[in-house]
């Protein structure tokens, strides 16, 4: 008897507490099972962002270093002009200061977005025929006017110095333009894709 009694005052003494404890053991578990699909599908809004942000920030990193190739092709398009002129007439600038080292610094942030062979090979070739010009430049220089090495004995050869100094600004002028035209088109092409939410064209 006093066992039942003991069961009778137990289960009245726990009532109170079973009577708040079910509903929110019901409400936990529905939290649990509606809170993992919400909490997943915002991880996902949250990551979805973040790749368009990464992939913004690529691409403003390749349309801010299509600005300084161009900003490079026109200020070396003035130099190469001084240059074929001054050759025209027989004269050689002394360190024509070409803006020599502009692809090595600004090409790997372009190549993330812009991957067109024929661009990247264009760009490429474009800076390395620069290199040769400047190096062509200077030997003339130390050999006609510094005297720091051997002069051009033959009057021929000589003459074709000038002729390959005076022909290569020229054509590398020209290059250069048309390097001009084709970033051109590329940042716009670049522009034109991120206005949209789809993943960054590799064949721009």
């Amino acid at each position: 008897m006093s066992d039942l009694f003991f069961t009778y005052n137990w289960i009245a003494t726990m009532s109170p507490f079973l009577d708040a404890f079910w509903p929110n053991l019901v409400s936990t578990l529905i939290g649990v099972v509606l809170g993992v699909p919400i909490a997943l599908a915002l991880n996902e809004l949250v990551l979805r962002r973040q790749r368009r942000l990464q992939v913004e920030d690529l691409r403003q990193q390749a349309r801010d270093s299509i600005e300084v190739l161009v900003a490079a092709c026109r200020y070396n398009i003035g130099v190469l002009d001084t240059i074929r002129i001054g050759a025209e007439e027989g004269r050689v600038m002394h360190n024509p200061d070409l803006r020599l080292t502009t692809w090595e610094v600004v090409s790997p942030a372009l190549f993330t977005i812009v991957s067109d062979p024929e661009i990247l090979q264009m760009l490429s070739h474009h800076w390395l025929r620069l290199k040769r010009i400047q190096a062509l430049s200077d030997e003339i220089f130390a050999r006609e006017v510094a005297k720091s090495l051997p002069p051009i004995e033959d009057e021929i050869l000589a003459v074709e110095f000038w002729k390959t100094l005076c022909e290569n600004a020229y054509h590398l002028s020209a290059h250069a333009l048309e390097a001009i035209s084709m970033l051109e088109r590329a940042k716009l092409r670049i522009g034109a894709s991120s206005t949209s939410s789809a993943p960054p064209s590799r064949g721009v």
